[in-house]
């Protein structure tokens, strides 16, 4: 009976943390301090936080704000700050360095000799050996001349600085905060002064660590220890999820809805609080809203008592995009975008597992129910790197990478729908239909919706290769699939195409304005005729039978006469300027 009483005292004083934890997760930064300082035991809230909490805390709240609260964390807390912080893939940032150490050394300067000494020697020594110059005088031996840059604490072991390298130098976006602690390009370091304070406090707490230190430093191999650091760090970083980078990047591999593995049957046991076991992070669950559909099952999951470790599988998930994609958690901004990632492509996940039926959210939370997170992110992500590999084929072999041309050539719309898909991982182009110009895939709608518009550049790009033109006749204006349509079917109705290859010579403004007055009517619409003469004109240029022009090619043409009704329906003839005719390749001004 003691053991049960026990264990329901330890769980019900979990609860009470976690409740703490999620509360001040949640709130502004200046009350999210108040709560942990004014809480009944702070350092024990403090300790309980998940390294990752703990950090987004400390960015939200602020960095120097936060000194008393890191004067109080543990020091498992404190090597997380420098495992996400000081490294630059695999090497070290001295000037980040330099940044947390002071930081650390503010709030505690003895504790931050002793744990770094004791746990992390070689951390350290390697830091002073990039920062300092050390020089061991014998007793017999006078100072030389030329010590007079030289500090020393005890006239036996010298130290001095060379010559800092600025930050612009070392890493102009290394910054711990950047809004907090702002920095001009070229500033120097100021690691001189920090390490100086250093050596002095562990002088006075004892000389001869100092000295050991020291000569460590003078005997240390950096690439060596530098390696075995890297080692060290990717070790304690994968037990939170944060997979090296080429290890991370898996996340992205594409898998068949058909293979995914189901998940062991769930049960649900009472939950005994284990130490042994880290805490998944909270902090991410606040963002966990939205009107996709992801959300919406998640939300009615929970409501339905959750899924056991769902959490835990939710932050290794997100964890691994983050690492992936080489995200620095520090602020609500940073942590907004792999969480966007996350659930839309969750969502998509969910949509494609459904088999392109309606989306449901009591459907959609039975497969998450049924298959891991990951299995699910990974389907969906097989959709875009489909259209991603069909894009990159196709730009192999097509018009404008064989005619060197660049992707504006496609204009605006359609370079949008190109660069979304090039990038490395493939973007929607929301053209910002949602207040953003890119997002992520986030249904099967967004999908559709893109392969639609590949097909039509595609068919595009077909229909340029067969024109057979001279791109190097092109000497003036704006070359872009508009201009280079309009402007051949110009040049073929005046008669100056009579043979091939087809130019691209600019038209004389005054002989083009003729062909301009025919195409307009009075209300600056054009007609049915003009219309269909420019459907012949593609059809005999690609040598098939108007009916057999393809339906995406004919929504293109019908879209090309909308836009010149809108640009020029209502400009007079005489008003014609070929400097603001982009969509024609002219020349000459009257």
């Amino acid at each position: 009976m003691n053991n049960d009483y026990q264990l329901a005292n330890k769980t019900r004083k979990e609860l009470k943390l976690q409740k703490m934890r999620r509360d001040i997760l949640v709130s502004e930064g200046s009350k999210a301090l108040d709560m942990i300082l004014e809480a009944p035991s702070p350092t024990t809230l403090i300790q309980s936080f998940p390294d990752q909490d703990l950090y987004y805390l400390m960015h939200k709240v602020g960095v120097h704000d936060f000194i008393p609260v890191l004067a109080q964390a543990a020091s498992s807390q404190w090597e997380y700050i420098l495992d996400v912080d000081v490294w630059d893939d695999d090497r070290l940032n001295t000037h980040m360095m330099t940044q947390v150490f002071s930081l650390l050394f503010k709030a505690d300067p003895q504790r931050l000799l002793r744990w770094t000494i004791k746990e992390k020697p070689d951390f350290i020594e390697y830091y002073l050996s990039q920062k300092m110059r050390v020089f061991i005088r014998e007793h017999d031996e006078l100072p030389p001349e030329d010590f007079d840059d030289y500090i020393t604490l005890d006239d036996k072991f010298y130290f001095r600085f060379p010559d800092s390298p600025s930050v612009a130098d070392e890493d102009p976006e290394g910054e711990l905060l950047p809004q907090d602690a702002p920095r001009e390009a070229g500033l120097l370091d100021d690691a001189p002064e920090l390490i100086e304070q250093m050596l002095k406090s562990l002088a006075t707490m004892d000389l001869s660590v100092l000295h050991g230190l020291l000569l460590e430093t003078l005997s240390l191999l950096p690439a060596e220890a530098e390696e075995e650091q890297f080692r060290l760090k990717n070790i304690r970083l994968a037990e939170k999820g944060f997979l090296p980078t080429h290890e991370a990047v898996g996340i992205y591999q594409p898998i068949a809805g058909k293979n995914l593995t189901p998940r062991p049957a769930i049960t649900r046991e009472p939950h005994t609080p284990n130490s042994d076991i880290p805490m998944p992070p909270m902090f991410f669950t606040q963002f966990l809203i939205g009107d996709n559909l992801f959300a919406k099952a998640l939300e009615q999951i929970n409501a339905q008592g959750g899924i056991p470790g769902l959490d835990s599988e939710l932050a290794a998930l997100i964890n691994k995009i983050i690492s992936a994609d080489r995200i620095k958690i520090r602020n609500r901004e940073s942590i907004e975008k792999p969480l966007e990632k996350t659930m839309s492509t969750l969502s998509l996940g969910l949509e494609v597992l459904m088999d392109g039926s309606k989306a449901c959210v009591e459907t959609a939370g039975n497969l998450i129910k049924k298959y891991f997170l990951e299995d699910i992110f990974r389907t969906g992500a097989r959709e875009g790197a489909k259209l991603q590999t069909m894009t990159r084929k196709w730009y192999e072999k097509s018009f404008i990478g064989a005619k060197k041309l660049p992707l504006s050539f496609l204009g605006e719309a359609y370079l949008g729908i190109i660069g979304g898909l090039m990038v490395q991982r493939p973007m929607f182009f929301a053209d910002y239909a949602d207040k953003v110009l890119y997002r992520n895939f986030a249904g099967l709608s967004d999908i559709r919706a893109t392969r639609r518009q590949l097909d039509e550049i595609i068919c595009l790009d077909n229909f340029l290769n067969g024109l057979d033109v001279n791109i190097a006749t092109f000497t003036f204006g704006v070359l872009t699939y508009k201009s280079m349509i309009l402007t051949l079917w110009v040049r073929d109705r005046m008669g100056l195409n009579k043979s091939k290859p087809l130019s691209l010579a600019p038209i004389e403004i005054s002989e083009f304005k003729n062909f301009f007055a025919q195409l307009f009517g009075p209300e600056g619409t054009i007609g049915d005729t003009q219309a269909k003469d420019l459907g012949l004109w593609a059809a005999q240029a690609s040598g098939v039978h108007e009916a057999d022009l393809p339906t995406a090619l004919q929504g293109i043409l019908y879209r090309l006469l909308r836009e010149l009704e809108s640009e020029y329906g209502h400009v007079r003839t005489q008003d014609l300027d070929p400097r603001f005719m982009p969509m024609f390749l002219l020349a000459g001004q009257e």
